[in-house]
Protein backbone atom coordinates (compact mmCIF):
# COMPACT_ATOMS: atom_id res chain seq x y z
CA UNK A 1 0.00 0.00 0.00
CA UNK A 2 1.44 3.66 -1.16
CA UNK A 3 0.97 6.87 0.90
CA UNK A 4 -1.62 8.03 -1.25
CA UNK A 5 -4.02 4.60 -1.00
CA UNK A 6 -3.12 4.92 3.11
CA UNK A 7 -4.67 8.83 2.88
CA UNK A 8 -7.35 7.76 0.68
CA UNK A 9 -8.44 4.85 3.52
CA UNK A 10 -7.70 7.05 6.04
CA UNK A 11 -10.42 9.54 4.49
CA UNK A 12 -12.99 7.39 3.93
CA UNK A 13 -13.04 5.70 7.13
CA UNK A 14 -13.15 9.58 8.66
CA UNK A 15 -16.15 10.87 6.55
CA UNK A 16 -17.79 7.88 7.58
CA UNK A 17 -17.00 8.59 11.00
CA UNK A 18 -18.28 11.90 10.97
CA UNK A 19 -21.93 10.80 9.18
CA UNK A 20 -22.56 7.98 12.19
CA UNK A 21 -21.53 11.08 14.39
CA UNK A 22 -24.34 13.36 12.89
CA UNK A 23 -26.40 10.51 13.09
CA UNK A 24 -26.03 9.78 16.72
CA UNK A 25 -26.56 13.37 17.32
CA UNK A 26 -29.91 13.36 15.55
CA UNK A 27 -30.90 10.01 17.05
CA UNK A 28 -29.97 10.94 20.64
CA UNK A 29 -31.46 14.80 20.76
CA UNK A 30 -34.86 13.11 20.25
CA UNK A 31 -36.85 13.39 23.53
CA UNK A 32 -38.38 9.65 22.87
CA UNK A 33 -34.91 7.57 22.22
CA UNK A 34 -33.85 9.63 25.94
CA UNK A 35 -34.60 6.38 27.31
CA UNK A 36 -31.70 4.12 24.22
CA UNK A 37 -28.76 6.94 24.70
CA UNK A 38 -29.16 8.00 28.56
CA UNK A 39 -30.73 4.79 30.56
CA UNK A 40 -27.88 5.32 33.19
CA UNK A 41 -29.37 8.78 34.19
CA UNK A 42 -32.82 8.04 34.33
CA UNK A 43 -32.12 4.57 36.55
CA UNK A 44 -30.30 7.15 38.88
CA UNK A 45 -33.31 9.66 39.07
CA UNK A 46 -31.43 12.62 36.76
CA UNK A 47 -32.42 14.67 33.93
CA UNK A 48 -31.38 13.16 30.77
CA UNK A 49 -31.11 16.82 29.26
CA UNK A 50 -29.50 18.19 32.24
CA UNK A 51 -26.66 21.13 30.55
CA UNK A 52 -28.35 21.06 27.06
CA UNK A 53 -25.62 20.62 23.95
CA UNK A 54 -22.95 21.08 26.28
CA UNK A 55 -23.02 17.46 28.14
CA UNK A 56 -25.67 15.65 25.48
CA UNK A 57 -23.44 15.75 22.44
CA UNK A 58 -21.36 12.73 20.81
CA UNK A 59 -18.16 14.26 22.71
CA UNK A 60 -19.60 14.89 25.97
CA UNK A 61 -18.67 11.72 27.65
CA UNK A 62 -14.62 12.12 26.25
CA UNK A 63 -14.87 15.02 28.76
CA UNK A 64 -16.36 13.35 31.21
CA UNK A 65 -14.65 10.41 31.45
CA UNK A 66 -11.29 12.48 31.85
CA UNK A 67 -13.01 14.48 34.79
CA UNK A 68 -14.62 11.71 36.63
CA UNK A 69 -12.96 9.49 39.21
CA UNK A 70 -13.20 6.14 38.86
CA UNK A 71 -15.70 5.67 41.86
CA UNK A 72 -17.74 8.52 40.10
CA UNK A 73 -18.24 5.56 37.01
CA UNK A 74 -18.71 2.92 39.36
CA UNK A 75 -21.28 4.42 40.89
CA UNK A 76 -22.97 5.41 37.55
CA UNK A 77 -22.39 2.77 35.43
CA UNK A 78 -21.09 0.12 37.35
CA UNK A 79 -17.77 -2.02 37.82
CA UNK A 80 -18.33 -3.44 34.16
CA UNK A 81 -17.79 0.18 32.63
CA UNK A 82 -14.80 0.46 35.20
CA UNK A 83 -13.41 -2.50 33.60
CA UNK A 84 -13.65 -1.50 30.16
CA UNK A 85 -11.90 2.08 31.21
CA UNK A 86 -9.05 0.24 32.81
CA UNK A 87 -8.97 -1.57 29.35
CA UNK A 88 -8.90 1.13 27.13
CA UNK A 89 -6.19 3.23 29.56
CA UNK A 90 -3.77 -0.53 29.35
CA UNK A 91 -4.25 -0.31 25.49
CA UNK A 92 -3.53 3.59 25.31
CA UNK A 93 -0.53 2.90 27.37
CA UNK A 94 1.09 0.29 25.94
CA UNK A 95 0.95 1.94 22.26
CA UNK A 96 2.38 4.94 24.15
CA UNK A 97 4.74 3.33 25.90
CA UNK A 98 5.97 1.15 22.61
CA UNK A 99 5.60 3.96 20.36
CA UNK A 100 8.55 6.14 22.54
CA UNK A 101 11.27 3.66 21.56
CA UNK A 102 9.99 2.24 18.47
CA UNK A 103 9.01 5.67 16.40
CA UNK A 104 12.73 7.71 17.33
CA UNK A 105 14.57 3.95 16.87
CA UNK A 106 13.14 1.93 14.39
CA UNK A 107 12.04 4.05 11.69
CA UNK A 108 15.71 6.08 11.41
CA UNK A 109 17.38 2.56 11.32
CA UNK A 110 15.04 1.35 8.53
CA UNK A 111 14.63 4.58 6.89
CA UNK A 112 18.56 4.95 6.36
CA UNK A 113 19.18 1.88 4.67
CA UNK A 114 19.07 0.49 1.06
CA UNK A 115 18.10 -2.59 0.93
CA UNK A 116 14.47 -2.22 -1.22
CA UNK A 117 16.49 -0.35 -4.28
CA UNK A 118 17.04 -3.62 -5.72
CA UNK A 119 13.69 -4.09 -6.23
CA UNK A 120 11.33 -2.93 -8.75
CA UNK A 121 7.86 -2.96 -6.94
CA UNK A 122 8.24 -0.87 -3.37
CA UNK A 123 6.23 2.20 -1.48
CA UNK A 124 7.41 5.00 0.63
CA UNK A 125 5.84 3.49 3.26
CA UNK A 126 8.16 0.21 2.55
CA UNK A 127 10.90 2.36 3.41
CA UNK A 128 9.94 2.65 6.91
CA UNK A 129 9.56 -0.89 7.44
CA UNK A 130 12.31 -4.03 8.69
CA UNK A 131 11.96 -4.86 4.73
CA UNK A 132 14.24 -2.07 3.44
CA UNK A 133 16.93 -3.30 6.42
CA UNK A 134 19.53 -5.55 4.60
CA UNK A 135 20.07 -9.27 5.37
CA UNK A 136 22.65 -10.56 8.01
CA UNK A 137 22.78 -6.40 9.25
CA UNK A 138 23.41 -5.60 12.29
CA UNK A 139 20.83 -3.45 12.23
CA UNK A 140 18.73 -6.20 12.26
CA UNK A 141 19.45 -6.07 16.42
CA UNK A 142 17.63 -2.87 16.84
CA UNK A 143 14.26 -4.85 16.32
CA UNK A 144 14.96 -7.32 18.21
CA UNK A 145 15.53 -5.29 20.77
CA UNK A 146 12.49 -3.79 20.27
CA UNK A 147 10.16 -6.61 20.05
CA UNK A 148 11.67 -7.75 23.75
CA UNK A 149 10.87 -4.06 24.72
CA UNK A 150 6.89 -4.43 23.59
CA UNK A 151 6.72 -7.45 25.08
CA UNK A 152 7.82 -6.50 28.53
CA UNK A 153 5.75 -3.41 28.35
CA UNK A 154 3.00 -5.16 27.61
CA UNK A 155 3.17 -7.87 29.97
CA UNK A 156 3.75 -5.45 32.68
CA UNK A 157 1.11 -3.32 32.03
CA UNK A 158 -1.56 -6.45 31.91
CA UNK A 159 -0.26 -6.98 35.00
CA UNK A 160 -0.81 -4.13 36.62
CA UNK A 161 -4.28 -4.01 34.98
CA UNK A 162 -5.39 -7.41 36.21
CA UNK A 163 -4.38 -6.88 39.80
CA UNK A 164 -6.08 -3.52 39.35
CA UNK A 165 -9.23 -5.37 37.90
CA UNK A 166 -8.76 -7.99 41.02
CA UNK A 167 -9.21 -5.10 43.63
CA UNK A 168 -12.38 -3.37 41.43
CA UNK A 169 -14.08 -7.09 41.62
CA UNK A 170 -13.38 -7.34 45.24
CA UNK A 171 -14.43 -3.80 46.29
CA UNK A 172 -17.68 -4.88 44.33
CA UNK A 173 -18.16 -8.04 45.94
CA UNK A 174 -17.68 -6.17 49.50
CA UNK A 175 -19.93 -3.22 48.41
CA UNK A 176 -22.93 -2.42 50.57
CA UNK A 177 -24.81 -2.71 48.05
CA UNK A 178 -26.08 -6.18 47.75
CA UNK A 179 -27.40 -9.26 45.27
CA UNK A 180 -29.57 -11.61 46.18
CA UNK A 181 -27.21 -14.14 44.44
CA UNK A 182 -23.79 -13.60 46.31
CA UNK A 183 -25.87 -14.99 49.58
CA UNK A 184 -27.13 -18.36 47.89
CA UNK A 185 -25.42 -21.35 46.03
CA UNK A 186 -26.60 -23.49 43.61
CA UNK A 187 -26.97 -27.41 44.45
CA UNK A 188 -27.01 -30.19 42.23
CA UNK A 189 -26.64 -33.98 42.18
CA UNK A 190 -28.93 -34.53 45.30
CA UNK A 191 -29.13 -37.86 45.94
CA UNK A 192 -32.13 -39.87 46.67
CA UNK A 193 -34.05 -38.52 49.87
CA UNK A 194 -35.15 -41.38 52.69
CA UNK A 195 -38.30 -42.77 52.61
CA UNK A 196 -40.52 -40.24 54.52
CA UNK A 197 -37.73 -37.01 53.86
CA UNK A 198 -39.43 -34.17 51.36
CA UNK A 199 -36.27 -33.17 49.30
CA UNK A 200 -36.07 -29.45 51.29
CA UNK A 201 -36.15 -31.31 54.27
CA UNK A 202 -33.22 -33.31 53.12
CA UNK A 203 -31.65 -30.41 51.43
CA UNK A 204 -31.77 -28.01 55.26
CA UNK A 205 -30.95 -31.17 57.30
CA UNK A 206 -27.48 -31.42 55.15
CA UNK A 207 -26.35 -28.12 55.12
CA UNK A 208 -27.85 -27.12 58.77
CA UNK A 209 -24.92 -30.01 59.90
CA UNK A 210 -22.14 -28.54 57.78
CA UNK A 211 -23.26 -24.70 58.28
CA UNK A 212 -24.96 -24.55 61.52
CA UNK A 213 -24.61 -20.91 62.57
CA UNK A 214 -24.58 -19.33 58.85
CA UNK A 215 -27.11 -21.42 56.42
CA UNK A 216 -30.93 -19.81 56.24
CA UNK A 217 -32.98 -22.09 53.94
CA UNK A 218 -33.40 -23.86 51.07
CA UNK A 219 -35.43 -23.49 47.91
CA UNK A 220 -36.03 -26.53 45.95
CA UNK A 221 -36.33 -26.62 42.15
CA UNK A 222 -39.67 -27.67 40.79
CA UNK A 223 -41.25 -28.95 37.24
CA UNK A 224 -43.44 -26.10 36.42
CA UNK A 225 -44.17 -27.13 33.04
CA UNK A 226 -48.00 -27.38 33.85
CA UNK A 227 -48.20 -24.50 36.39
CA UNK A 228 -46.61 -22.27 34.00
CA UNK A 229 -49.31 -23.33 31.01
CA UNK A 230 -51.90 -22.90 33.84
CA UNK A 231 -50.74 -19.56 34.81
CA UNK A 232 -50.62 -17.80 30.94
CA UNK A 233 -54.00 -18.90 29.99
CA UNK A 234 -55.32 -17.06 33.60
CA UNK A 235 -52.78 -13.97 32.80
CA UNK A 236 -54.03 -14.07 29.35
CA UNK A 237 -57.52 -13.97 30.08
CA UNK A 238 -57.03 -11.74 32.85
CA UNK A 239 -55.75 -9.18 30.41
CA UNK A 240 -58.73 -9.85 28.30
CA UNK A 241 -61.03 -8.99 31.21
CA UNK A 242 -59.03 -5.67 31.54
CA UNK A 243 -59.21 -5.18 27.74
CA UNK A 244 -63.18 -5.56 27.87
CA UNK A 245 -63.84 -3.71 30.75
CA UNK A 246 -61.83 -0.79 29.03
CA UNK A 247 -64.09 -1.35 26.04
CA UNK A 248 -67.39 -1.15 28.03
CA UNK A 249 -66.30 2.11 30.06
CA UNK A 250 -65.42 3.98 27.16
CA UNK A 251 -68.73 2.81 25.56
CA UNK A 252 -70.67 4.66 27.90
CA UNK A 253 -68.97 7.93 27.25
CA UNK A 254 -69.51 7.90 23.11
CA UNK A 255 -73.00 5.89 23.45
CA UNK A 256 -75.68 5.08 25.35
CA UNK A 257 -75.75 5.91 28.92
CA UNK A 258 -76.11 1.84 29.81
CA UNK A 259 -73.43 1.07 27.45
CA UNK A 260 -72.54 -1.48 24.89
CA UNK A 261 -71.16 -4.57 26.09
CA UNK A 262 -68.32 -6.27 24.07
CA UNK A 263 -69.35 -9.55 23.02
CA UNK A 264 -66.86 -12.47 21.78
CA UNK A 265 -67.44 -16.09 20.10
CA UNK A 266 -65.94 -18.95 21.87
CA UNK A 267 -64.63 -20.97 19.28
CA UNK A 268 -61.71 -21.42 17.15
CA UNK A 269 -59.39 -18.11 17.21
CA UNK A 270 -63.26 -16.11 18.14
CA UNK A 271 -64.05 -16.24 14.48
CA UNK A 272 -66.50 -19.15 15.22
CA UNK A 273 -69.37 -20.64 17.58
CA UNK A 274 -71.81 -19.08 19.58
CA UNK A 275 -71.49 -15.11 20.62
CA UNK A 276 -71.44 -14.92 24.74
CA UNK A 277 -70.90 -11.49 26.47
CA UNK A 278 -66.91 -10.92 26.75
CA UNK A 279 -66.57 -10.07 30.35
CA UNK A 280 -68.86 -12.47 31.25
CA UNK A 281 -67.10 -15.43 29.78
CA UNK A 282 -63.64 -14.08 30.74
CA UNK A 283 -64.88 -14.03 34.48
CA UNK A 284 -65.92 -17.61 34.40
CA UNK A 285 -62.84 -18.75 32.78
CA UNK A 286 -60.83 -17.03 35.69
CA UNK A 287 -62.97 -18.55 38.31
CA UNK A 288 -61.96 -22.32 36.54
CA UNK A 289 -58.80 -21.30 36.18
CA UNK A 290 -57.56 -20.57 40.24
CA UNK A 291 -58.49 -23.66 41.42
CA UNK A 292 -57.04 -25.26 39.26
CA UNK A 293 -53.58 -22.83 38.98
CA UNK A 294 -54.02 -24.08 43.18
CA UNK A 295 -54.13 -27.24 42.99
CA UNK A 296 -51.66 -27.71 40.25
CA UNK A 297 -49.24 -25.72 42.46
CA UNK A 298 -49.59 -28.08 45.39
CA UNK A 299 -49.25 -31.20 43.33
CA UNK A 300 -46.12 -29.81 41.99
CA UNK A 301 -44.85 -29.19 44.99
CA UNK A 302 -45.24 -32.45 46.19
CA UNK A 303 -44.35 -34.38 43.19
CA UNK A 304 -42.46 -32.74 40.79
CA UNK A 305 -39.41 -31.70 43.06
CA UNK A 306 -35.98 -32.10 40.97
CA UNK A 307 -32.39 -33.13 42.28
CA UNK A 308 -31.05 -29.50 42.57
CA UNK A 309 -32.17 -26.82 44.62
CA UNK A 310 -30.86 -23.18 45.70
CA UNK A 311 -29.50 -23.09 49.44
CA UNK A 312 -29.24 -19.43 51.33
CA UNK A 313 -26.60 -18.44 53.87
CA UNK A 314 -26.92 -15.67 56.34
CA UNK A 315 -23.53 -13.82 54.87
CA UNK A 316 -22.06 -13.38 51.66
CA UNK A 317 -18.56 -15.04 53.15
CA UNK A 318 -20.52 -18.07 54.13
CA UNK A 319 -22.34 -18.95 50.71
CA UNK A 320 -18.89 -17.88 49.00
CA UNK A 321 -17.02 -20.46 51.13
CA UNK A 322 -19.59 -22.97 50.59
CA UNK A 323 -19.39 -22.43 46.19
CA UNK A 324 -15.86 -23.86 46.54
CA UNK A 325 -15.59 -26.47 49.16
CA UNK A 326 -16.35 -29.88 48.10
CA UNK A 327 -19.46 -31.57 49.80
CA UNK A 328 -18.90 -34.99 49.19
CA UNK A 329 -16.60 -37.82 48.63
CA UNK A 330 -17.91 -38.79 45.46
CA UNK A 331 -17.73 -35.94 42.50
CA UNK A 332 -21.54 -36.54 41.33
CA UNK A 333 -22.87 -35.75 44.46
CA UNK A 334 -23.98 -32.50 45.99
CA UNK A 335 -22.49 -30.55 43.36
CA UNK A 336 -22.12 -27.25 44.44
CA UNK A 337 -21.30 -24.22 42.51
CA UNK A 338 -21.82 -19.96 42.45
CA UNK A 339 -26.11 -19.34 42.40
CA UNK A 340 -26.23 -17.14 38.99
CA UNK A 341 -28.43 -14.83 38.39
CA UNK A 342 -32.33 -15.95 37.51
CA UNK A 343 -32.28 -14.81 33.72
CA UNK A 344 -29.25 -16.58 33.42
CA UNK A 345 -30.47 -20.05 34.59
CA UNK A 346 -31.82 -22.54 31.79
CA UNK A 347 -34.03 -23.98 34.52
CA UNK A 348 -34.99 -27.22 32.01
CA UNK A 349 -31.09 -28.08 32.24
CA UNK A 350 -30.69 -28.12 35.82
CA UNK A 351 -32.25 -31.70 36.44
CA UNK A 352 -29.34 -33.17 34.40
CA UNK A 353 -26.68 -35.26 36.16
CA UNK A 354 -23.38 -34.71 36.30
CA UNK A 355 -21.78 -37.29 33.92
CA UNK A 356 -24.47 -36.32 31.16
CA UNK A 357 -23.63 -32.89 31.38
CA UNK A 358 -20.00 -33.77 31.14
CA UNK A 359 -20.82 -35.98 27.98
CA UNK A 360 -23.57 -33.04 26.39
CA UNK A 361 -19.86 -30.75 27.14
CA UNK A 362 -18.19 -32.73 24.56
CA UNK A 363 -20.48 -33.39 21.92
CA UNK A 364 -20.91 -29.90 22.09
CA UNK A 365 -17.50 -29.37 21.62
CA UNK A 366 -17.37 -31.57 18.85
CA UNK A 367 -20.37 -30.02 16.81
CA UNK A 368 -18.90 -27.06 17.58
CA UNK A 369 -15.38 -27.92 16.09
CA UNK A 370 -17.40 -29.50 13.11
CA UNK A 371 -19.45 -26.12 12.37
CA UNK A 372 -15.79 -24.28 12.23
CA UNK A 373 -14.31 -26.59 10.13
CA UNK A 374 -17.16 -26.90 7.58
CA UNK A 375 -18.27 -23.04 7.55
CA UNK A 376 -14.52 -22.38 6.97
CA UNK A 377 -15.50 -24.05 3.35
CA UNK A 378 -17.64 -21.07 1.75
CA UNK A 379 -15.70 -18.83 3.84
CA UNK A 380 -12.53 -20.13 2.20
CA UNK A 381 -13.83 -20.42 -1.49
CA UNK A 382 -15.42 -16.71 -1.14
CA UNK A 383 -12.42 -15.29 -0.16
CA UNK A 384 -10.33 -17.06 -2.84
CA UNK A 385 -12.77 -16.18 -5.32
CA UNK A 386 -13.24 -12.20 -4.59
CA UNK A 387 -9.01 -11.02 -5.03
CA UNK A 388 -8.24 -8.30 -7.25
CA UNK A 389 -6.57 -10.71 -9.84
CA UNK A 390 -9.72 -13.33 -9.98
CA UNK A 391 -12.02 -10.45 -10.38
CA UNK A 392 -10.08 -9.25 -13.06
CA UNK A 393 -10.50 -12.32 -14.92
CA UNK A 394 -14.23 -12.56 -14.19
CA UNK A 395 -15.33 -8.79 -14.32
CA UNK A 396 -13.03 -7.66 -17.10
CA UNK A 397 -15.92 -4.51 -17.62
CA UNK A 398 -15.69 -3.30 -13.93
CA UNK A 399 -12.66 -0.87 -15.29
CA UNK A 400 -13.02 1.79 -12.49
CA UNK A 401 -12.91 -0.69 -9.83
CA UNK A 402 -9.61 -1.97 -11.36
CA UNK A 403 -8.38 1.27 -11.58
CA UNK A 404 -9.09 2.13 -7.97
CA UNK A 405 -7.76 -1.02 -6.58
CA UNK A 406 -4.50 -1.64 -9.07
CA UNK A 407 -3.07 0.49 -6.01
CA UNK A 408 -3.85 -1.77 -3.38
CA UNK A 409 -2.08 -4.54 -2.53
CA UNK A 410 -2.54 -7.23 -5.58
CA UNK A 411 -3.04 -10.42 -2.97
CA UNK A 412 -5.49 -8.88 -0.58
CA UNK A 413 -9.03 -9.63 -0.87
CA UNK A 414 -11.48 -6.93 -1.56
CA UNK A 415 -13.97 -5.68 0.72
CA UNK A 416 -16.43 -7.89 -0.26
CA UNK A 417 -14.34 -10.31 1.40
CA UNK A 418 -15.08 -8.56 4.35
CA UNK A 419 -18.50 -8.77 4.05
CA UNK A 420 -18.70 -12.06 3.48
CA UNK A 421 -16.40 -12.52 7.21
CA UNK A 422 -19.01 -10.55 8.91
CA UNK A 423 -22.49 -12.45 7.45
CA UNK A 424 -20.70 -16.04 8.51
CA UNK A 425 -19.56 -14.44 11.91
CA UNK A 426 -23.13 -13.16 12.59
CA UNK A 427 -24.50 -16.67 11.33
CA UNK A 428 -21.72 -18.72 13.41
CA UNK A 429 -23.15 -16.40 16.80
CA UNK A 430 -26.21 -17.34 15.85
CA UNK A 431 -25.93 -21.14 15.82
CA UNK A 432 -23.41 -21.07 18.25
CA UNK A 433 -25.69 -19.35 21.00
CA UNK A 434 -28.58 -22.64 21.70
CA UNK A 435 -25.27 -24.66 20.59
CA UNK A 436 -23.88 -23.63 24.34
CA UNK A 437 -27.28 -23.77 26.06
CA UNK A 438 -27.39 -27.40 25.09
CA UNK A 439 -24.07 -28.57 26.99
CA UNK A 440 -24.84 -25.95 30.26
CA UNK A 441 -26.90 -24.79 32.87
CA UNK A 442 -26.34 -21.36 32.39
CA UNK A 443 -26.91 -19.15 29.61
CA UNK A 444 -25.86 -15.15 28.85
CA UNK A 445 -23.70 -13.23 25.66
CA UNK A 446 -20.87 -12.96 28.23
CA UNK A 447 -20.68 -16.44 29.50
CA UNK A 448 -17.23 -18.04 29.29
CA UNK A 449 -18.09 -20.80 26.81
CA UNK A 450 -20.25 -18.93 24.29
CA UNK A 451 -17.42 -16.45 24.19
CA UNK A 452 -14.36 -18.65 23.36
CA UNK A 453 -16.53 -20.49 20.69
CA UNK A 454 -16.76 -17.20 18.68
CA UNK A 455 -13.25 -16.56 19.52
CA UNK A 456 -12.57 -20.19 18.03
CA UNK A 457 -14.69 -19.24 14.74
CA UNK A 458 -13.24 -16.07 13.96
CA UNK A 459 -9.77 -16.45 14.70
CA UNK A 460 -8.64 -19.99 11.94
CA UNK A 461 -10.60 -18.56 9.84
CA UNK A 462 -9.40 -14.89 9.69
CA UNK A 463 -5.60 -15.81 9.68
CA UNK A 464 -5.82 -18.63 8.11
CA UNK A 465 -8.59 -20.25 5.59
CA UNK A 466 -8.96 -17.60 3.42
CA UNK A 467 -5.04 -17.76 2.36
CA UNK A 468 -5.42 -21.35 2.52
CA UNK A 469 -8.62 -21.19 0.26
CA UNK A 470 -7.15 -18.81 -2.30
CA UNK A 471 -3.60 -21.29 -2.43
CA UNK A 472 -5.68 -24.25 -3.08
CA UNK A 473 -7.60 -23.06 -5.69
CA UNK A 474 -4.16 -21.17 -7.81
CA UNK A 475 -2.85 -24.93 -7.44
CA UNK A 476 -6.07 -26.40 -8.82
CA UNK A 477 -5.95 -24.12 -11.72
CA UNK A 478 -2.48 -24.62 -12.08
CA UNK A 479 -2.88 -28.31 -12.79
Amino acid sequence: MDFTSFLTSLGTSFLIFMVLMLLFTWLSRRPENSVVYYPNRILKGLDPWEGGSRSRNPFAWIREAFSSSEQDVINMSGVDTAVYFVFLSTALAILVLSGLVLLPVLLPVAATDDNLKTQKTFSEIDKLLMGNVKDDSPRLWAFLFAAYWVSLVTYFLLWKAYVHVSVLRANALMAPGLKPEQFAVLVRDIPPSTEGQTRKEQVDSYFKSIYPETFYRSMVVTDNKEVNKIYEKLEGYKKKLAHAEAVYDESKKTGKSKGLRPTTKIGTLGLVGRKVDSIEHYNEKIKELIPKLEAEQKATLREKQQACAFAFFTNRVAAASAAQSLHAQMVDTWTVMEAPEPRQVIWSNLKIKYFQRIIRQYVVSFIVALTILFYMIPIGLISALTTLENLKKLLPFLKSIRRYYSSQDSAGSLPSSDCTHRVFGTVAQVTLGPLQGRGNSFSGPCSEGYLWKIFLFHRPERLYWSDTGWHLIQDVQEH
